[in-house]
């Protein structure tokens, strides 16, 4: 009987949250990059305008990776399990690239990570205009916006 059970709970759990067939057995446990699919596909992604706090520059970035909230388009993904681990910057000349590291939450009571609020850390970025991109700069598909650094 216990065994039905522990079959039964994996057969949901492999059709709950499908890994992409390339996958290996690893990428079920560590965080990984969202391509930009991805990150359309569970609701989109939006900058909001950069702020000062406890005296580093942050970035407020709206995005679920759950795929529940549609912040720029509608989700096509439900991933109930799958929570922003962090939100990588990267310069290039007058280009910021951000990317979304995701990872399987912690433990299904966490709320670390969960939600569509979460902040990228601009701290080293010198003061100017920015155009800023998700996953490489220079794409007009991924363009997110633009914001100046005082």
């Amino acid at each position: 009987m216990k065994r039905s059970i522990t079959g039964a709970f994996a057969l949901f759990v492999l059709w709950a949250n499908p890994v992409p067939a390339s996958a290996g057995p690893l990428d079920w446990f560590l965080p990984h990059t969202a391509d930009w699919k991805f990150i359309q596909s569970t609701g989109g992604m939006q900058i909001l305008t950069p702020k000062l706090t406890g005296g580093r520059m942050i970035l407020p970035v709206l995005y679920d990776a759950s795929g529940q909230t549609e912040i720029t388009c509608k989700p096509s993904a439900l991933n109930s399990s799958i929570v922003v681990d962090k939100i990588k910057v990267s310069r290039s000349g007058s280009s910021i690239i951000l990317r979304v590291t995701t990872c399987l939450r912690k433990d299904m009571g966490s709320t670390e990570g969960a939600g569509s609020i979460h902040y990228a850390d601009l701290s080293g970025i010198p003061a100017g205009a920015y155009m800023i991109f998700y996953g490489r700069a220079g794409d007009p598909s991924t363009v997110l916006g633009q914001i100046e650094i005082k």
